[in-house]
């Protein structure tokens, strides 16, 4: 960055004509002339020009010929240009015996300029271990198909081994919805994903990567094939996004609710958690999935659910919440405690408070009931 700092001189000229008029410079005494004033000069307050950074974007790939480091650079200067990037041309260098290339181009730039998009990606585990291999692949299948629903780009899902057991995670992709700024940064970011035995099979498969990328409105720079950690082959993606310096602040958010409910079997929670996605369907919170999870000798489950992430001047607010009713009333029998409970329920689904689980507790001569519904903030922004 070269900066250019102006002076300034100031040049005071004090003409004899001036005093001439009134009466001769001989004529003034001494003490007058101590009495005059003359102000001091005043100089402008420095201002520095705003400056141009400038930063290279370099490349791991090498070619063993000058001019086929020259032709990958001009396809990728172009591909940069596309993404929204302002280059400023490049140049190949030496690497040892073979070649590789830089170009420059502008990593800060103005509101309204061409940007890439702001996004930012993300990777949801749920926590349980499968015994058998296809549940945890339905399972995984299913939470993908979700957030397909819930209007998220999903960028891919894998297994993995947790001990003897299965799990899984999801990779996606959100809207990082930046704080407005006069500035804006451009960064180059890496998404990793897919499993293959041969690394010709990750090449191949190159090309369905950066194709996804582009349907999702990011632009895709490059594809490679990398190894990964346990011996298989997997695609890196290099795709730039936008951002500034109050970092990530992403759209999306997972929370989860415990249900009250009560099981003596596993596989019954399990039966009853997945039931309970159709009710935060319908209450407008788009479910990920259910897990069974142990209480105490007993069990019980818990959803995940997606919340956008509201944010305000004072912090982020989730778009959706879960809240409680708890009956101030007590029954003598747990069958009056349930017809209550019932009737309760039907009131908040018919005002709109989506009811997405409820209980009923105590012990004969005390019993109560408690019913958790969908509190909304509004939309986000």
């Amino acid at each position: 960055m070269i900066r250019t700092i102006s002076g300034f001189s100031v040049l005071l000229v004090f003409g004899a004509a001036a005093f001439s008029s009134a009466a001769g410079l001989g004529d003034v005494s001494s003490a007058v002339i101590k009495k005059l004033e003359i102000p001091s000069p005043s100089f402008p307050v420095p201002v520095t020009p705003p400056g141009v950074t400038i930063s290279n974007y370099t490349t791991d790939e090498v070619f063993t010929f000058e001019n086929d480091a020259k032709a990958a650079m001009d396809v990728r200067v172009n591909v940069l240009k596309a993404a929204g990037i302002t280059t400023l041309g490049g140049r190949v260098v030496p690497l040892g015996n073979d070649y590789s290339f830089v170009i420059e181009y502008l990593p800060t730039v103005k509101n309204g300029a061409a940007l890439p998009s702001a996004v930012t990606a993300g990777t949801y585990r749920n926590g349980a271990a499968y015994w058998l291999t296809a549940d945890a692949t339905e399972e995984m299948g299913a939470c993908a198909a979700n957030f397909r629903s819930a209007g998220v780009v999903v960028l891919g899902s894998y297994l993995y081994a947790v001990g003897h057991d299965s799990a899984f995670a999801v990779d996606y992709l959100q809207k990082n919805v930046l704080r407005p700024t006069q500035e804006y940064d451009i960064k180059f970011d890496n998404y990793t994903g897919g499993k293959f035995t041969f690394e010709s099979d990750a090449r191949d498969n190159i090309p369905a990567y950066l194709a996804m990328f582009q349907h999702a409105g990011v632009p895709a720079i490059r594809g490679k094939a990398v190894k990964r950690p346990d011996g298989d082959y997997a695609v890196t993606v290099e795709y730039p996004v936008k951002t500034n310096k109050y970092g990530v602040r992403p759209q999306y958010a997972v929370v989860r609710y415990d249900s009250r409910e009560i099981f003596t079997f596993e596989k019954d929670a399990l039966n009853a958690s997945r039931a309970s996605l159709a009710a935060f369907n319908k209450a407008g919170v788009p479910p990920l999935g259910s897990i069974a999870r142990p209480e105490g000798r007993d069990y019980s489950f818990s959803v995940d659910f997606l919340v956008a992430n509201i944010y305000q001047q004072g912090g982020v607010i989730p778009s959706a919440a879960i809240a409680t009713y708890q009956s101030p009333e007590t029954f003598t029998f747990d069958t009056e405690a349930k017809k209550a409970m019932e009737e309760k329920r039907d009131a908040l689904n018919a005002a709109a408070m989506g009811v997405v689980g409820s209980a009923v507790t105590g012990s004969l001569g005390s019993y109560t009931y408690a019913i958790d519904y969908v509190t909304k903030a509004g939309p986000a922004r």
